[in-house]
């Protein structure tokens, strides 16, 4: 391969065989045209345009030294810091320099006035202290006009031919002092040496650590200083300079030196030479930019990032420029019928690759840069069908164009031989032996083997389902086939094959499989990785651009370069198998247009995706050229910087910034945090979240939520109004690589209660209300004291009608509620007095139907009646009882009436035993007939009718009677049966005064009306036990009459 190959090579050099089209492109990669080029002015936020010194300080940011005040720079965004002075002067900056003491603390600037400002922890303030302490130098620093303060070069009158006095600190409090005759040395207070060197400008001084150096027309001087010495001798420029045509021809250089930074620059015509000191005191010198026109811009001060290769330039006209440069190469080429939108590649030997539309690019060994070269047959066999192109080891040249499969010679001559298959080709493949493998659009995956001779023939190794094939692979004892329609495994040994489950109707882009890892790349469905049966798919950027997935390239130092359409991600091996065991939050850096691209979207869908040539460059096709670029030279540039909190706002108010906690009340509305951190590089890789916890919590994972970017590298957090507590703001922001790589800051939120929420205002409410309590107490006694004795009088004369009132109110109340009382137990009566009838009924009905059945009509028909008769005396009681409960409740006073005893206990027996055969009970009604007493007929006839009602439910086989016994002022009727007999404790309840409960388990609600009702008919109720049998005697003391007789008593009839 290599011999035909490196033949083909040698005829694109030469142009023999077919005509042939060459073009070559300079690899000088610090062309101005190489570098991303950035332009600020006032329309960007500068507060002008002058910009005379340039630094950066410990966290990161670049500080622009103008007219108007500091300007901190954190990447995209410019602050001004000019608050040192009411004059307008005092915010004119003339330089900036290295703090000198001993101690450091980042470094100072000094104003037009004399001023020094402290810059330190990304901000700017006056400062009384350095003052005060340089006083205490052995020489003057400085004195009036004639003492400068050296700390850069050129300055802004660098003209004056005249010899000045300068002082310039060097660190650590050493300082090296000039007084136009002689160059003085000072370290800790203390002379340390002097060397004689009259008349010198001190513009042609800078400074590189302890070492001093002079140059004037063309002879460096260099003067070191040691521990107890001060050396002088010269000193030689090494590295690129001296070789410059410019420098050999004695041209001057111009010195840029900045003391704040410690960098030497030199510019000679437009080339930028970076000087450093190296061990002997020599000059080293390196090119870093190439075609800037440093006159007409008129750069005054300048600042190198040496990592990420990125140069500041301050105009003292035109604002500041920033020139990064590239870190990729783009090949593009203007040969006829081709364009720059580039998919399939192949490699070729040595260091060059073939395009699927036949142009080959490669290194030029011995002059450098890139030559390119058109193979027309190629271009014309081919055409728009570019996707795929191999080259075999032969040299012979594989490509397509729709259904056909051509073999080109490897001069690109002819074709060899081609084949039509019966379906689109979509994809080739050169496997590990050497066999071609073919993908189509519809027809499955054919393959042709060794040799290739005119014979050889492609045939199908399988159909369905490969349809839609988008890539090809192998792996010991497999061929993997991706389709649009997922991923397929077929066993070479049985041709078996298997589908990937989790990826069905997913499209494969592209795999990188590396041993029992199968990394697949898909489009709009990200990558995955399969390891051990387990399917893991990888969480996507930010904004969402790994979805598109095209290749992924595994490098020699761990990582995975993926192209997408919207940039190159890069990402840490480790990071994805780690999250494949344990999930967590993984960083992709993202590279863009600015870092060399000619468009950020890459193309896939090829095969190869992409080719790594043997020099170690990596070819990858996209929309605009071939991007190249070595893996492992390349250092992201890492969002490893620390946060800080920009700005802290309440309802848009300002608060001071670097305090360990806020307070936020609750009648306030929103706490705005604007966080920020110093980052050059791409925007997207900068990424902030926070979580706001209760004092003492630690955040889960899921806490976390994102912050609002309102710039590139810039956040906002806003909280609402919060309850009173202490909280504790999380911030943190992705570092890097690694899957906790995270910086965290910590911000404590203190919400006050309000007044009313305090202990001491509650302790304060106690104690005012105690007070006015007391006073209320006492005002109140002294009124009431007043009117009492004006109501003495009053309540003397209604005194008697009060006590009237209230015993007619209380007469009332009572009768109320007696009323009440006794209308309920009325209803209770209505109750009873319905149940028991109609129990009876029943019972009598269902032996009535068995008279029926049996024939005895003449007992039925009479028993019948008896029905009758019992149903219309329960309507007539019920009416009464009701009549009575209508006169109670219409407030009529019910009266009393003479009621014939024989009717009524004849009636009552007559309802519950003497025509029935309920209990087959014997009813004796003993009472002389025309026996009457005066009473409530209503409520004689519910206590007459309980007590027989009871007689019968608790007597059986027995006999119940009804007698009077009459004495000379009573009236006894007594109602016995010869039953079980009433318990002891049921006679104990119902002689107990005052107790209207129900009586126990033992009585019902009948013995209840009964005791009730007793006051209102009689004169007492008693109840006595017999043996066997119960005994209830009614007295009556009351107006009443016999047979034959009336008799009268004293007491009033109730």
């Amino acid at each position: 391969m290599a011999k035909n190959t490196f033949c083909i090579l040698i005829l694109l050099l030469i142009g023999c065989a077919k005509p042939l089209y060459v073009s070559s492109q300079s690899i000088n990669r610090n062309d101005i045209s190489r570098f991303h080029a950035e332009h600020f002015t006032d329309e960007n936020g500068l507060p002008q345009n002058s910009i005379y010194s340039i630094v950066s300080d410990e966290l990161g940011f670049v500080w622009l030294v103008t007219e108007r005040g500091l300007v901190r720079f954190d990447g995209k965004d410019f602050r001004v810091f000019d608050n040192f002075g009411k004059t307008y002067s005092s915010g004119s900056i003339g330089s900036v320099h290295i703090d000198p003491r001993v101690r450091p603390e980042g470094f100072f600037a000094v104003n037009i006035e004399n001023g020094f400002i402290h810059i330190r922890g990304g901000a700017a303030a006056i400062d009384t202290i350095l003052r005060n302490e340089l006083k205490k130098q052995p020489f003057p620093y400085p004195v009036g006009d004639h003492t400068h303060l050296l700390v850069r070069t050129p300055g802004l009158f660098d003209g004056n031919p005249y010899p000045d006095s300068f002082v310039l600190p060097t660190g650590n409090d050493c300082f090296f002092v000039y007084d136009t005759r002689a160059l003085t040395y000072y370290e800790r207070k203390k002379k340390v040496a002097e060397v004689a060197f009259p008349s010198k400008r001190r513009w042609d001084f800078f400074c590189l650590g302890n070492n001093l150096y002079h140059l004037e027309n063309g002879r460096l001087a260099r003067f070191t200083a040691g521990p107890a010495s001060l050396v002088s001798g010269p000193a030689d420029f090494k590295g690129e300079l001296p070789h410059d045509p410019a420098f050999r021809q004695g041209k001057p250089g111009i010195v840029f030196w900045n003391n704040a930074t410690r960098q030497v620059f030199i510019i000679l015509d437009k080339s930028l030479y970076f000087v450093t000191a190296d061990a002997q005191g020599n000059l080293d010198s390196r090119l870093i930019l190439q075609g800037f026109d440093f006159p007409r811009e008129k750069i005054k001060g300048m600042y190198f990032d040496q990592k990420a290769w990125r140069i500041f330039l301050g105009s003292h006209l035109n604002g500041l420029f920033v020139l990064t440069r590239d870190k990729f190469t783009v090949q593009a080429s203007s040969f006829p019928g081709t364009d720059q939108v580039y998919y399939g590649q192949a490699g070729l030997m040595p260091d060059g690759v073939l395009t699927g539309q036949g142009i080959a690019y490669h290194h030029d060994t011995f002059g450098g840069g890139t030559h390119a070269a058109q193979l027309p047959l190629i271009t014309k066999s081919v055409d728009w069908d570019k996707s795929s192109i191999l080259v075999d080891p032969e040299g012979y040249i594989w490509c397509k164009k729709q259904a056909k499969l051509m073999c080109i010679e490897p001069d690109a001559s002819k074709i060899r031989r081609s084949w039509t298959l019966p379906s689109e080709i979509t994809q080739l493949y050169r496997g590990a032996d050497n066999t071609i493998w073919i993908g189509t659009h519809k027809e499955g995956l054919f393959y042709l083997k060794k040799p290739f001779t005119d014979r050889a023939v492609p045939a199908l190794y399988r159909k369905a389902p490969l349809i839609y094939i988008s890539w090809i692979d192998e792996s010991e004892g497999f061929i993997w086939v991706g389709t649009r329609r997922g991923l397929f495994r077929i066993d070479r040994t049985t041709q078996r094959v298997t589908e990937v489950p989790g990826l069905r109707d997913i499209y494969i882009r592209s795999l990188h499989i590396n041993g029992p890892e199968t990394w697949i790349a898909t489009y709009k469905d990200g990558f995955f990785l399969l390891k051990d049966g387990k399917l893991t798919r990888f969480p996507p950027d930010r904004k969402g651009y790994l979805a598109n997935t095209h290749c992924i390239i595994e490098d020699r130092k761990g990582y995975f370069w993926i192209p997408t359409n919207h940039g190159l991600f890069q990402v840490l091996k480790e990071d994805l198998l780690r999250y494949a065991e344990q999930p967590g939050e993984i960083y992709y850096h993202q590279y863009s247009k600015a870092d060399g691209f000619k468009s950020n979207e890459f193309n896939g869908g090829c095969q190869p995706c992409a080719v790594r040539m043997s020099s170690g460059e990596v070819s990858l096709p996209s929309m605009n050229g071939l991007v190249w670029f070595e893996p492992e030279s390349i250092a992201p540039e890492l969002p490893d910087r620390k946060i800080i909190v920009n700005r802290i706002e309440i309802d848009r108010k300002a608060m001071p910034v670097g305090q360990d906690a806020v307070t936020f009340s609750q009648t306030q509305k929103v706490l705005t945090f604007e966080l920020v951190t110093p980052f050059f590089g791409n925007h997207q890789n900068v990424g902030f979240s926070y979580a706001l916890q209760e004092k003492g919590s630690i955040p889960a994972e899921s806490d976390w939520l994102s912050a609002d970017a309102v710039a590139v590298n810039k956040a906002t957090i806003n909280i609402s109004t919060l309850s009173d507590g202490r909280y504790t703001l999380f911030i943190r922001k992705k570092n890097g690589f690694g899957i906790d790589n995270f910086a965290y800051k910590t911000i404590g939120i203190d919400v006050p209660p309000f007044w009313y929420q305090t202990w001491w205002f509650y302790a304060l409410l106690a104690i005012s209300l105690g007070i006015a309590v007391a006073q209320y107490v006492k005002y109140r006694t002294l009124r009431v004291r007043r009117a009492n004795l004006m109501l003495e009088r009053q309540i003397n004369e209604r005194t008697g009608q009060l006590r009237s009132a209230l015993r007619d109110l209380e007469n009332s109340q009572q009768e109320v509620l007696s009323q009440m009382h006794l209308q309920s137990r009325l209803m209770a009566s209505i109750a009873h007095d319905v149940r028991s009838p109609l129990g009876a009924a029943i019972i009598v009905a269902a032996e009535l139907q068995k008279m029926i059945e049996r024939g005895e009509y003449d007992m039925a028909s009479l028993v019948g009646r008896n029905i009758e008769d019992s149903m219309r005396r329960v309507k007539g009681s019920l009416e009464d009882m009701l009549a009575y409960v209508k006169v109670q409740v219409y407030k009529h006073e019910p009266k009393n009436e003479m009621v014939d005893l024989h009717k009524l206990v004849e009636e009552n027996m007559q309802l519950y035993g003497k025509n029935t055969r309920i209990n087959a009970n014997t009813f004796l009604n003993l009472v002389p007939a025309d026996t009457r007493v005066m009473t409530h007929p209503p409520l004689m006839k519910i206590v007459v009718h309980n007590l027989i009602d009871n007689a019968n439910k608790f007597t059986s086989n027995g006999e119940i009677k009804a007698y009077i016994s009459v004495a000379s002022d009573t009236l006894e009727l007594i109602i016995e049966d010869s039953g079980c007999g009433i318990p002891e404790e049921l006679i104990a309840w119902f002689e107990k005064k005052g107790s209207f409960g129900k009586p126990g388990t033992h009585g019902g609600i009948g013995l209840v009306m009964v005791k009730e009702l007793a006051p209102a008919i009689a004169e007492s109720i008693r109840i006595e036990r017999l043996v066997p049998g119960t005994r209830v005697v009614i007295v009556f003391r009351r107006r009443w009459v016999t047979a034959g007789s009336e008799a009268f008593t004293s007491a009033q009839a109730p």
